[in-house]
This record gives C-alpha cells, structure tokens and sequence, in this order.
C-alpha cells in the first residue's frame, strides 16, 4: 500500500529543488508573463508601421488604352500616380518599376462591355495595395458609366441592380473573439503546458542520473514506487502551473485593452470563470500525460544532453497534431475526441467558441485520461527497471567516442542476436523515408514495375543486408525458422477469419468520417483483374511480393528488435501500429486501422510460432483475397450485399478467427540453440527451454 505521507514528502523536495532552477522559473513565470503583452503590442505596432509605410507614398500605377477622362479620375485619387502607358506591361510590374499597370481593351461603342485587366504581382505588398486601390477606382468610374446610360435611356438608378444583397454576422462580439480565440490559443496553452513539463522531467530524472542523487534516493527506505509517484506529482503539478499562468497571462493581456485591434473587429476577447474552469480541467490529463511521458523516455537517457535528444522528436510528435485545430472544416467529431493530444485541443477550440458538444467532449476527456494512465504505466515500468536506472548491466550500450569509423567498428564488434530496439527503430525511419522519396518515383514513372522494384530494392534488400551485415544473428533477427503444419494451418485461419473483421472495422470508419475513399477506389482499379494471366500478375504484384518484402521488414527486423525490451505484446502492438502508419497516404487515413489490424494478428503469429514464413503466408492470403474479391464475381456476392458486407460472411470469420488461435502453439518460447546458451523467452529474460 502506497504512503502518501512519503509521495508528499518528495513531492515537496521536488518542487523546493526544481523551483530553485531558474530555467524552470523562466518557463513558468517570465515568458507568460511578458511573452503575451510583448509579442500581441509588437504585433499591433508592427502591423500600424507596416500599413503607415504602404499608405505614405502613392502607388505608380501605369495605365494603357484609356480615355484621358478615365485618367484624369484615377490622377485625382491621391493613393494613385498615373503613369505612362508604356509602363503598362508585365514585364514593367515584375521589375517593380509601377505596383501596377491597367490596360484597357478597345471602346467598341454603344452599350457594349469593356475589359480592362489590372496586371500587379502578388508577392510583393505594395503591388497588392496597388490592385485593390486601382481595382475601387475602377468600380467607381464603372458605377459613373452605368448611371449616365441610365439616365440617357430614362430608367431608375436602381434598374441595373434589382437586387441588394447585404449581410449580417448574428454572432455576438463575445462569440466571435471566442471563435478567434479558439483557433490559436489552444495551441499556446497545450504548447506552453508541453513546455513547462519539459525540463522539469528531464531535470527529476537524466539530471539527478549525471548528479549522482537518483542511486542515493532510490536505495532511501521507501518504496520506489512512492519516489515515482512524488517526482510524477511534481513534474506534473509543475506543467498545470505553467498552464495557469499562460492562461491568466493571456486573457488580461486581452482585457488590459492594449489590443485595439479587437475593438476595431467588434471581438472581444472573454472567458468566463466556468469556461476557464473546464479549460484547466482539460489541460489537468494533458499534463500527466506529457509528464509520465517525458518522465518514462529521460529516466532511460544516461544524461541531461541526451534526456534533451531524446525527448525532442516526442515533443515534436505530440505538437504537431495540435495544428489540426487551427485548420478551417474541421468538426469536432467523436472520432477526433479521442485522438492523443488533437481531442483535447479540439475541445478547447469548441468550449472558447461556445459550442462544445456533450458526446465529443466526454470521449476527449475520457481518452485523455486513458492515454495518461497508459504514460503513467510506462514510466512506473521504467523507474521499475535497474538496468535503466542505473544504467544497462549487460554492458551492450556502452558510449563510443571518436568518429563515424570507430563507431561503425564498435557496432560491428558488438555482437548480439538482434538488433537493440534504437537500431531498428532508425532503420524502419530510412527505409521509410527511402521509400517516400525513392519508391513513389518508381512507381510514378514505371507503373506496376516500379512498385515490384521499390518492393524489392527498397523493403526487402535492406532488411537483409541489415541483418546479415550487421553483427546480428540473421536467422533471429528475420525469424527465419522453419514452421510446424499446424502453425500454417493455425495462420491460414486466422488471415482468413480476420478479413471479414477489417470490413468492419472500415465500415465503422467510414460511418464515423466522411470521405477519403478516393484512394480506395484507386487501389480497387488498380487490382481488378480481367483475365486468368492478369490475375496471376496481380496476385504475384501485390500479394506474394509485399508478402514477403514488408513481412522482413516489419515481423522480423522490427518486431525481433522490440521483444528484446518489451513484453511481446506490447513489441506486436508497437509493430503493428508503425505497419499501419507506413501504409499511410496523403489522400486518406482510412487505410491505418485495417492494416493495423492484420499486422496484429501477424505479429501475434509469429510471436507464437517464432517463424516468419507464418506471417508472409498470412500477408499473402490477405492481399491474394482482395484480388480475388474484385476478379470473381461469386466471391463478391458472397462477402458483399445490396446492404453493405455480409454479416453471414463475417460470422464465419469470427468462427476461422477462433479456430486458427486454438489451433496456435500454447507456447511461444523460442527452441534453445544446440550449444545450449540461454535465449531470450521474449521478455527480456534470458531463459533455458527445451523443444516442443
């Protein structure tokens, strides 16, 4: 049972040490506290200078083709200096020798329209002013040529224009600057909140590692647990102080009235004391989750430099879904509530804007608090860990100095059956990137043989070359054993048992987001056979091929490696999300839980029959389907009705599903090698077992 009185104690050593770091203070207290005043009457300052400087000197506007009447109306303007008509050209506006230039085309007579074209570069600030100046003269000079013909003909001015249309914002001046509020301040205060647990966490953990003091603390009488949760408590209290101070700073930087520009607006700038309440009440989850996260990643760097690296791409990845909220058309839907970090920022837009939905904000709540729980748990298993305490016992990380050279030499010299989690992570990062840059211009360019290239060359060339180069053993980092039958069998079922499963879950999807099935429709004219020998290419191109290709890529180099420092399951969950994330494209989204889910079951199956050859019959079965179900029409009526998927076809899926996991082997431990040494039982613990 946990101590509270202990959890307080540290808690309060904490907070009196970290509150003595004056880069805490500087994050917490000063940039709020200046940060908004400077930088909202620097903006306004700037933003007065700017437009005095654009207004001071008339714009040089050229003007070509025009009656001296039209030029002696636009000379009158004293925003405008008319210039020559040789000046008139395209040429003359990109040089910059006039902001812009008007040519008119011929005066045909009569009552007949007449074009007159502004040319003005919309780069450049002046040349902008230009066109709008010039654009209301000319609409002027328009409106005095239309009134003329009206009275010649006789008819009533607003003959020409038999209908006003005029229009009114119903939304308040709160409404609206909560609205404008909305679409930025979110940013700032989850910004702000990410900061100000940033240097604490890596401070209560690398740094008090380089000190010395963590070894001193943990060996203390007390259980390590309540010394984790009172760092925890700290870092995060630390982090919903920054949120506050940001917060307040702000909303009386808007109501000290230095802003004038809202008055202009009709904003103002409010929110009252309830809003502000659920405001912290959100920002209360975000802050455990940044600490138990940054906590769990810097207690396993070795020093307060490396605890910074390390923790950079983290607050990168958890900053960058909060851009989200500043793009326009995008609801608050339940499925965007529980998205890490976005919900919470989409609740804050819709609650500063006065119209948060009860559904949607539950769910960004709740899943909040999950996902910080979850953070939680991974710091608690990282404090719980000697090796990462108090550095790796194995003495496989030592630090190497000295060139790119020595450290290629210190690898290779560094032998170990797979690849460390860090190694694989950074080559699943190039071949990505590899694949971004290199592959989509394969297949852009060559079609069908480029894919089968970028497969080849990009995916699986690598993975081996890694493996059987570096100073891994080849066969365990790929899992290249030979399965049993019933391993087969057990991952025949279970690929087929789990298609109808992915037709749910994109069903669901697609009830929950509305569009982003333009991709789909591309991949379904991509794989539609018309003949028995297209058929057999496709089935070769977009089954055996990336069957075998991904399966060495992501059930071997990568899922090997995470068992090495993590719970299997937790290594196939891992595996199976960064699966998904690498079939990710820019037209859609939909295509990241289907191939999470397959990649769960496959990873699960290799886990279980330690072999490879499991996976790639499963990935297989998997793409070789979806050939099948667009080339045979017999297939499609049975998986696909007037209504939508067929439930009967999912019903026998689920009884495949359940079939192939009976049939899998109980035990998942590896066999031991014929020398005897101890292998590793895919928990991180170095074990003996004997053949099954």
């Amino acid at each position: 049972m946990m101590r509270w009185k202990t959890v307080r104690t540290v808690l309060a050593k904490e907070l009196r040490e970290t509150l003595r770091d004056r880069r805490t203070l500087f994050m917490m207290l000063v940039i709020p506290t200046l940060l908004y005043p400077c930088m909202l009457v620097l903006a306004e300052q700037l933003t007065l200078l700017g437009q005095r400087r654009l207004g001071a000197e008339p714009a040089r506007v050229a003007v070509a083709g025009a009656e001296p009447a039209l030029v002696r109306f636009l000379d009158a303007d004293s925003a405008i200096r008319v210039l020559t008509g040789d000046h008139a050209s395209v040429a003359a506006v990109r040089a910059g020798e006039v902001e812009a230039a008007v040519i008119l085309a011929p005066a045909t007579g009569g009552t007949a329209s007449r074009e007159a074209r502004i040319l003005f570069d919309a780069s450049q600030d002046k040349s902008q002013r230009a066109q709008r100046v010039t654009y209301d003269r000319l609409e002027e000079w328009g409106d005095t040529l239309l009134a003329g013909r009206l009275r010649q003909a006789g008819l009533p001015p607003g003959f020409a224009r038999p209908l006003a249309v005029a229009d009114s914002s119903v939304a308040t001046a709160e409404e609206t600057g909560g609205y404008a509020l909305g679409r930025f301040l979110p940013v700032i205060l989850v910004l702000m909140t990410l900061l100000g647990t940033f240097y604490p966490a890596i401070d209560l953990a690398a740094g008090e590692k380089e000190r010395g003091t963590l070894e001193t603390l943990l060996t203390a009488a007390v259980p390590a647990r309540e010394i984790v949760a009172g760092k925890f408590a700290a870092v995060a209290l630390i982090g919903i102080l920054a949120a506050v101070a940001n917060l307040a700073s702000m909303l009386l930087t808007f109501q000290s009235g230095v802003f004038r520009f809202a008055k202009a607006a009709n904003l103002s700038f409010t929110l009252p004391l309830d809003t502000a309440a659920l405001v912290l009440l959100a920002l209360i989850p975000l802050a455990v989750l940044f600490s138990a996260l940054f906590l769990g990643i810097a207690v396993r760097a070795q020093s307060f430099k490396e605890a910074q690296n390390a923790l950079t791409p983290a607050q990168l990845a958890a900053t960058l879904p909060m851009l989200v909220v500043t793009l326009p058309g995008i609801d608050f839907t339940p499925a965007l509530a529980m998205v890490p970090v976005m919900g919470v920022g989409m609740f804050l837009r819709e609650l500063m804007a006065g119209r948060a939905t009860l559904l949607p904000s539950i769910l960004a709540l709740v899943s909040s608090a999950v996902y910080a729980a979850a953070a939680l748990a991974f710091a608690a298993r990282a404090f719980g860990r000697e090796e990462v305490l108090f550095g790796g016992g194995s003495g496989e990380e030592k630090r190497v100095t000295g060139g790119w050279r020595e450290r290629v030499a210190s690898w290779r010299a560094g032998r170990r059956d797979v690849p460390l989690p860090a190694a694989a992570l950074t080559f699943i990062a190039g071949i990505a990137l590899l694949y971004f840059h290199l592959g989509t211009r394969l297949q852009a360019s060559l079609g069908e043989k480029g894919l089968l290239a970028s497969q080849w060359l990009l995916l699986a060339l690598p993975a081996v070359a890694f493996a059987a180069m570096g100073p891994y053993d080849a066969r365990r980092t790929l899992a290249i054993h030979p399965p049993r039958p019933r391993a087969l069998l057990a991952a025949a079922l279970i690929a087929l048992g789990g298609i109808p499963v992915g037709w749910v879950i994109v069903w669901l999807q697609m009830q929950m987001f509305e569009g982003g099935t333009e991709s789909l429709g591309y991949l379904q004219q991509l794989l539609t056979a018309t003949s028995s020998s297209r058929a057999l290419w496709l089935f070769l191109l977009a089954a055996v091929t990336p069957a075998v290709c991904e399966e060495l890529v992501f059930r071997g180099v990568l899922l090997q490696s995470l068992r090495r420092e993590m719970r299997p399951l937790h290594a196939v969950i891992v595996s199976a999300a960064i699966f998904g994330a690498f079939h990710l494209s820019f037209e859609t989204a939909l295509r990241f839980l289907p191939t999470m889910w397959i990649g769960l079951l496959m990873g699960f199956v290799v886990w279980r029959t330690r072999s490879l050859f499991a996976s790639m019959l499963m990935h297989c079965l998997n793409n070789g389907f979806v050939v099948l179900l667009l080339w045979q029409p017999a297939v499609q009526r049975f998986a696909i009705t007037e209504h939508g998927i067929s439930w009967v076809a999912v019903l026998v899926g689920c009884v495949l599903l359940a079939a192939g996991l009976w049939l899998l082997p109980r035990d998942p431990r590896p066999r031991p090698p014929a020398d005897g040494r101890p292998v590793d039982g895919g928990n991180g613990v170095a074990e003996r077992s004997s053949a099954i």
